[in-house]
């Protein structure tokens, strides 16, 4: 009976397993399916060093954050709407998956189908959050050719009702279907987060940091945010 009861772990234990794995690869083949943008594929090693140059220019790049540590709170507004959003509301109730990025980032462009149908399997599990931030390629400070090639040319908002109307234009463009909130003026989410010029973080039930993505816009990889969605709620 021990015996039994041993294999029936094991093959329980192998199921969840195969299922991770599939689940992995099932994300990864979306993404590629998808139309990316050229960015993807030029030489990553010359994007990469113009994202390391920005980030310590600014000060920007891995940030204090680690796994395990409180989720710096926030209390942000919604897009198109007068409700706010508390990062602490989901504590208890579930995991919460935040998506920093702005449309100007070509990466981030090319990986919400990708976002979008992870918001769609993990529904009523994880709340997925797009919080809007800065323009990682604003057009009269870092133009970005691709940018130029697709027409998205925006300026860094001056104002929250700019900052508002560059992300409805993302939302609707993009057709998000998650909830978007809009960081404040002062850009206190995206410091807290050290999410320029996009990020992925997965915080947990207790309010914790239970997995941080690399710096953007390179780290920007949501298969790996799948696979700690997996291991949290396997928990």
């Amino acid at each position: 009976m021990y015996v039994l009861m041993a294999n029936c772990l094991q093959v329980e234990t192998m199921m969840k397993v195969a299922t991770a794995i599939l689940l992995v690869v099932f994300i990864f083949g979306t993404a590629l399916s998808q139309k990316r943008s050229p960015r993807s594929v030029q030489p990553q090693s010359e994007y990469e060093r113009k994202v390391e140059m920005e980030n310590k220019k600014h000060n920007w790049g891995e940030g204090q954050l680690k796994v395990g540590d409180p989720a710096p709170e926030f209390d942000l507004k919604m897009l198109d709407a007068q409700d706010r959003v508390r990062l602490s509301s989901f504590a208890g109730k579930k995991p919460v998956a935040l998506i920093m990025g702005s449309y100007t980032c070509p990466l981030f462009r090319g990986e919400v189908a990708t976002l979008n149908e992870m918001a769609r399997m993990y529904k009523d599990k994880v709340e997925f959050l797009l919080i809007y931030i800065r323009e990682a390629h604003p057009v009269e400070s870092w133009p970005d050719e691709t940018n130029k090639r697709e027409g998205i040319l925006l300026p860094d908002a001056s104002s929250i009702a700019d900052k508002e109307g560059h992300a409805s234009m993302c939302v609707q463009r993009l057709d998000i279907k998650f909830t978007t909130l809009i960081d404040e003026m002062d850009n206190r989410v995206e410091l807290a987060y050290t999410a320029w010029p996009d990020r992925l973080y997965l915080i947990g039930k207790n309010g914790r940091i239970a997995w941080k993505g690399r710096p953007g816009a390179v780290g920007f990889v949501p298969a790996e945010l799948a696979v700690a969605i997996e291991a949290t709620l396997e928990r």
